[in-house]
């Protein structure tokens, strides 16, 4: 079970069936992509689909038609949470869009946000019993 976050304009979380567009607009993909290396480190990246990932960790940054967002290929470490609430930073700041949990549905501005996004993605991946 992987961790991710996405990103949607302020004030749209009710609205979250709305259209997103269907291109991607390469020069914030540019602008993003650069910023994230920076904090990453040494990744991987996949222009053409708008990826990119840090290899010891498989997080990812991704926008694919339109539509951004950021995951792990499992529950955040605690070395991961700095480097996962930066580059949701950056995509926020180019894009003008908001941390959004999914799974708690509501928007991650606050850095108390994430920890309670992980707290319950954590009670959801964990095995069943080891609660």
């Amino acid at each position: 079970m992987s961790y991710g976050i996405s990103f949607l304009p302020p004030d749209a979380y009710e609205a979250l069936e709305e259209k997103a567009p269907e291109t991607v607009d390469y020069a914030v993909w540019s602008t993003v992509a650069v910023a994230v290396r920076d904090v990453l480190g040494v990744v991987s990246e996949d222009l053409l689909n708008c990826e990119v990932t840090q290899l010891s960790t498989g997080l990812m940054v991704t926008c694919h038609l339109g539509r951004w967002s950021v995951t792990l290929p499992g529950p955040p470490s605690e070395e991961t949470v700095a480097a996962l609430r930066g580059v949701c930073e950056i995509v926020e700041r180019a894009t003008g869009l908001t941390a959004y949990d999914p799974r708690l549905g509501v928007p991650l501005s606050e850095p108390g946000d994430f920890t309670r996004s992980i707290a319950a993605f954590e009670v959801v991946a964990a095995p069943s019993g080891a609660l």
